[in-house]
């Protein structure tokens, strides 16, 4: 029985992060977690996060609990956590995506959420899902 899990879950940025320290960021998460081989995406849409980590429990919870001290954002609410039989982001330590609301709208089941919300902030576990093999299936950095 394998002991791999996938952890999502969002939160709001605390300041205006530039170019520069969403780069520093992406840089030691995957020097990070490589060495840890853990897996993921990180989407941001300005004002918030939306993260998916994956690889065995052990590192997986010890990494949020790291995530959830991180100043740099608040409101962290996870959308699920589950166990898994592979990863779904088997060659990214940790792929990214800076989002404006016209990229997500365009991912159907979730344009209606951004008709009514503004940030990944808000949304629910369906609209998360749809979110995840949207851009699971998209090449980005």
């Amino acid at each position: 029985m394998s002991d791999l899990i996938q952890l999502v879950y969002v939160s709001t940025a605390t300041r205006q992060l530039n170019e520069e320290d969403l780069t520093d960021l992406l840089t030691k998460t995957r020097e990070s977690n490589q060495t840890k081989h853990i897996t993921g995406m990180l989407l941001f849409d300005g004002a918030s996060f939306m993260q998916v980590i994956e690889g065995d429990r052990d590192p997986i919870e010890s990494l949020y609990v790291r995530i959830k001290s991180d100043p740099r954002h608040k409101n962290i609410v996870t959308i699920f956590e589950k166990p898994i039989e592979k990863r779904q982001f088997p060659d990214w330590s940790m792929g990214f995506k800076n989002l404006s609301g016209d990229m997500l709208r365009k991912i159907e089941g979730v344009n209606d959420f951004f008709a009514d919300k503004t940030c990944l902030g808000d949304v629910e576990q369906s609209r998360a899902l749809r979110i995840l093999e949207y851009f699971s299936t998209e090449g980005f950095s």
